[in-house]
């Protein structure tokens, strides 16, 4: 501790206080060598509790913190501190504390908190690695040692099964792999061997494979001088060590197990120390065993290669050393070999024989403790292994107990074996006698007895399924197949029905059928218990038993092509304030279905013909399904019809065919007609369409056709005029004077009463001989509001007062109005002998009640219109009133065909 290069004896002791201020607390004592041997007067000793009235020290290493060749102690301390303390010598060669550590991670925790001590970069500072074995779950924290500061390190932790009964006497460094790294090898009672190896990454938790039993003491050597360290196992309990030789990789280890032969004495080996020669093995090893009534400590040759230059240790025991005078001398006693054996039966979980009840039956990751039986006059002593336990399972000498964790692949039965000795009583006898000293020996009385129990490892039983729905529809099967895992290949599963409603049955594979009726609408409860016989599952739950629900509403059969189809469900159910739910099963793209059952949709030109939709009405779980087959139509598609205006000479045959076409496939269209003009005729199968009108059809004939596909109906209408053509029958002037005027007024007659306006917006006029008046002005939108007018009444301009015209009608007289060629055309017609003004049909058109109108150009028109078509220089025709005019020039003399 000092740096001068000779060692100290260092112990620890967890000591009761003088005056009982403390109930515990650690104690440091230090003791130099003064040339001769250790000093009996520790130089400075150092109180590690300071305030707290209870504390405990778990274990302590050596460290180099600073790279100063000199080393100090890392002592871990229990709760409440659960930390470690950097104890080092100060100047006056006095104990002090220099640092303290708390692991972050190990603050709280059931787990005592040790320490190991590795330098993992071998850069001179070591550093420092925390754990803590909490029941089967091993905590690590590092505390990185950067130029002998200590920086805390990401923790981690590990869950190891059955691992149990740390001996923190034998905790160990070494580079046990062989990958360049310093590993903390911590052993357990229940035969784990735990690595702990820090690298740049962090702590990386390892377990050691080994087949050595439950373990007393584990030591580190190279026993075949390969360069790979090896690990010698000792289980006390067993009277076995075990070496396990370590290798390059984990398929080229190998153990070899030795067993103490003895022939007067049973002697179990708890501790043993490879004598190691300037870093060999020199392939002898010291064991300490106790027979139940002496410990011996003795020699032993474990049968691996020889050793190099192996000095004669028999010959240096011969003579008597006496290292320390207080200590009487100790005779030699040639007690047995160590001889090499097989490797101990595994002990295996097997089936549960036929009749064997187990004792006690353990439930897997839990701790199981049975402790040896005792009482006043029987008092425990010893304890062996009669067979090997199963893994993980050791005796705790402490609590005097068989301990075990066993883990889900140890399940089944076992057979225990075990030799106990009890003291029964003592006898003192003297052995010895000098002036100043008598010396007696205690000899025990002692009682064996061999005990063998079985035990089983039992997997409780799961139910791992669970019930799809609680509620169902009454008047109707109820089954339900419960699903349950025990893993235990023997395990015999007994299905019980603890609670179920009238009727309801269990099979005895657990399954439950339950034939319900319309009166069976309540809440049951259902209790099912599946046991092995050592454990039992319940599952619990509650059915819903419904009355069913009926959808009622129909929708329309055909609907149409890119027409909205709305249907409203509606459905029948018990109870009206349970709300019901809606889905559908399978529907055509692009309809919906809302919350409260109302499906639309809107069918494309792509969609014709048959399509289904299914929808599902829930009601809890009762549900009614409604199944559709729509028929979407398609109506006639008219390819091809009169215009809305034909006209037809006299004397002329007017013959049409009609073309219309229909998508759906197995459509068959009728024609009918519903009013044709006098003599016309119609093939009702193609649409074809043939007249040849009369006089007697003369002026205007109406045709109206329906085409019928089986759903849709199709209107084809069209007007017709049967013209006369009209007969010039005044005489020409037929001579002119140049520099004069002529002038000639036209005229005509015509066989037809009415005529077509010679505008391209059809006008037909029944009778030709009343007056028109045509207007113009750039006001469309009026026409809009006109048209939109269901009746437009004249309002008074000032100079009318009396009801009858204000109530007057003017959309009565007007016949037609229209914009074509840039102008406002009105057909105004007289009905009853009385028709309205220009002036007043305007002043409502532009709506003058609201406002000013505005001013208007008129211009009469006439029904008939002429045309020069060959004519002089110069000569004009009103197009309306028929008059030529003409004035010819000097050189326009001689004749001029006019047409």
């Amino acid at each position: 501790l000092d740096g001068n290069g000779t060692p100290e004896l260092i112990t620890i002791m967890n000591l009761t206080d003088e005056n009982e201020e403390r109930i515990l607390h650690p104690i440091v004592y230090y003791y130099p060598w003064d040339g001769k041997g250790f000093s009996e007067t520790p130089a400075s000793t150092l109180n590690l509790s300071e305030r707290n009235t209870f504390l405990r020290c778990h274990n302590f290493e050596l460290l180099d913190r600073d790279n100063d060749d000199d080393q100090e102690l890392l002592v871990s301390l229990g709760s409440p501190v659960r930390g470690l303390a950097v104890v080092d010598v100060n100047s006056d060669g006095e104990l002090e504390i220099t640092t303290r550590l708390e692991p972050e991670s190990m603050r709280f925790g059931s787990g005592f908190v040790y320490a190991g001590v590795v330098d993992w970069n071998r850069d001179g500072y070591d550093d420092i690695i925390s754990f803590s074995p909490e029941g089967n779950v091993m905590k690590a924290q590092p505390f990185m040692n950067i130029n002998g500061s200590f920086q805390q390190g990401t923790a981690t932790h590990t869950t190891i099964a059955g691992m149990n009964g740390f001996i923190n006497r034998a905790v160990t460094i070494t580079d046990w792999d062989s990958d360049g790294f310093l590993d903390v090898i911590t052993p357990f009672q229940s035969g784990h061997l735990i690595a702990l190896t820090l690298s740049e990454a962090g702590i990386d938790i390892d377990n050691i494979p080994n087949e050595a039993g439950p373990l007393s003491d584990v030591q580190i050597g190279d026993f075949d001088h390969d360069t790979y360290k090896d690990l010698l196992l000792v289980s006390g309990e067993m009277n076995m060590i075990t070496i396990s030789f370590g290798a390059a990789t984990p398929a080229e280890k190998s153990e070899n197990y030795f067993t103490l032969i003895v022939d007067t004495v049973d002697i179990q080996i708890f501790s043993a120390i490879p004598i190691i020669q300037q870093g060999k093995y020199i392939g002898t090893t010291i064991a300490a065993g106790w027979n139940g009534d002496e410990t011996s400590v003795f020699l032993t040759d474990l049968g691996l290669p020889p050793p190099i230059d192996k000095p004669a240790i028999q010959d240096t025991l011969a003579e008597r050393i006496d290292l320390l005078d207080i200590f009487p001398e100790i005779a030699g006693l040639d007690i047995g070999t160590l001889a090499a054996g097989t490797k101990p039966m595994k002990s295996l979980g097997q089936p549960l024989p036929k009749g064997v009840l187990p004792r006690h039956v353990l439930p897997v990751d839990q701790l199981f403790v049975y402790s040896i039986p005792e009482d006043e006059a029987r008092q425990f002593y010893s304890f062996r292994w009669l067979l090997p336990p199963p893994k993980g399972m050791f005796f705790h000498y402490e609590t005097r107990s068989i301990q075990w964790v066993p883990d889900g692949t140890q399940l089944g039965a076992y057979k225990l074996a075990y030799h106990v000795e009890m003291k029964a009583g003592e006898t003192v006898e003297l052995e010895s006698e000098e002036e100043a000293l008598l010396t007696y020996k205690v000899i025990p009385h002692l009682e064996g007895y061999d005990e063998r129990l079985w035990i089983y490892v039992n997997d409780v039983p799961e139910f791992i399924s669970e019930l799809a729905g609680t509620e169902f529809v009454a008047n109707s099967l109820f089954t339900y197949q419960p699903v349950v895992v025990d893993k235990n290949h023997d395990a015999k599963l007994q299905f019980i029905l603890e609670t179920a409603p009238n009727g309801m049955e269990m099979d005895s594979s657990g399954a439950l059928y339950w034939q319900t009726d319309s009166s069976h609408v309540n809440i049951y409860d259902v209790r099912i218990v599946v046991s092995d016989g050592f454990d039992r599952a319940v599952q619990e739950f509650r059915l819903f038993a419904r009355a069913g629900v009926i959808i009622l509403s129909e929708p329309d059969s055909i609907i149409r092509v890119d027409e909205l189809f709305k249907y409203q469900v509606d459905v029948w159910r018990p109870d009206l304030d349970q709300e019901l739910t809606y889905k559908m099963l399978y529907k055509p793209l692009g309809m919906t279905l809302s919350e409260n059952g109302l499906v639309e949709w809107t069918p494309v030109v792509t969609q014709i013909d048959s399509q289904n939709f299914a929808i599902v009405a829930n009601h809890g779980v009762a549900a009614d399904t409604q199944e559709v087959i729509l028929f979407v139509n398609h109506p006639p598609v008219i390819d091809r019809a009169p215009p809305p205006m034909n006209k037809v000479n006299l004397g002329y045959v007017w013959d049409f065919q009609l073309e219309v076409t229909d998508p759906n496939v197995n459509d068959v269209l009728t024609y009918t007609a519903v009013e044709m003009p006098d003599g016309m005729r119609m093939d009702p199968f193609t649409g074809r369409l043939r007249w040849e009108p009369t006089r007697d059809e003369m002026d205007f004939g109406h045709l109206k056709i329906e085409v019928d596909d089986g759903n849709d109906v199709r209107t084809i209408e069209a007007d017709f005029f049967i013209n006369s053509p009209i007969k010039l029958v005044s005489i020409p002037v037929m001579q002119a004077t140049v520099g004069q005027q002529y002038k000639y007024k036209i005229m005509t007659t015509d066989l037809n009463k009415g005529s077509l306006l010679p505008f391209s917006h059809v006008v037909k006029l029944e009778d030709t001989e009343k007056a028109d008046d045509v207007y113009r002005e750039n006001v469309d939108r009026y026409i809009g509001d006109w048209n939109a007018a269901d009746v437009v009444y004249m309002t008074s301009q000032g100079e009318m007062e009396s009801d009858e015209f204000n109530r007057l009608n003017l959309k009565r007289y007007v016949h037609s109005i229209f914009w074509e060629d840039d102008r406002l055309i009105i057909i105004i017609e007289e009905k009853d002998d009385r028709s309205v003004s220009v002036k007043d049909a305007l002043w409502e058109f532009f709506q003058g009640s609201k406002g000013k109108p505005p001013k208007v150009i008129v211009e009469r028109r006439s029904a008939i219109r002429y045309t020069l078509e060959e004519f002089p220089d110069g000569m004009e025709v009103d197009e309306f009133t028929g008059t030529l005019l003409w004035t010819p020039g000097k050189d326009q003399y001689d004749t001029y065909p006019i047409k």
